[in-house]
């Protein structure tokens, strides 16, 4: 075998390495945005679970305004009664508004997080496969004497 054969073959073994290496990088780069996509989709179905939870929660309230005012005796229809379960359903809303804003914020984040670790994925493989490129032809070059540093 001669010096040549040699730096051939260790040439092609360090040039598949770096492929290998580029592809892992990029697939765990994609494998962190399909997490960060899940933990979006998450998010989202929390959002929405507490929100129900909180409609459900100033609905059952107001009944239960009415209720004791009814029980009472006081007319539900206008005056003090109506506009405080008018108030109670406004608070309800606000507070629907507030979890939506914050379930949608948490959700967009998740994704922006999942498009940087794709990004830095892609970007990572590319920079394993160039720098096993570049030392695999520098050790070839230099094997070889083609090159000498």
């Amino acid at each position: 075998m001669t010096p040549q054969t040699g730096a051939e073959g260790f040439a092609g073994i360090g040039i598949l390495s770096s492929v290998f290496g580029g592809i892992s990088a990029y697939k765990q780069g994609q494998s962190e945005k399909a997490a960060d996509d899940y933990n979006a989709q998450i998010a989202l179905q929390n959002m929405s679970d507490k929100m129900v939870a909180s409609q459900q929660k100033y609905s059952a309230l107001a009944g239960k305004q009415a209720s004791a005012y009814a029980s009472s005796g006081v007319d539900i229809a206008s005056g003090s009664p109506l506009l405080m379960m008018a108030a109670t359903g406004g608070r309800g809303g606000e507070e629907g508004e507030q979890i939506e804003e914050a379930g949608t914020k948490e959700s967009t984040l998740e994704q922006y997080y999942g498009r940087l670790a794709a990004w830095s994925g892609t970007e990572s493989g590319i920079g394993d496969f160039l720098t096993g490129m570049s030392k695999t032809m520098t050790q070839y070059g230099q094997a070889t004497g083609a090159f000498t540093p």
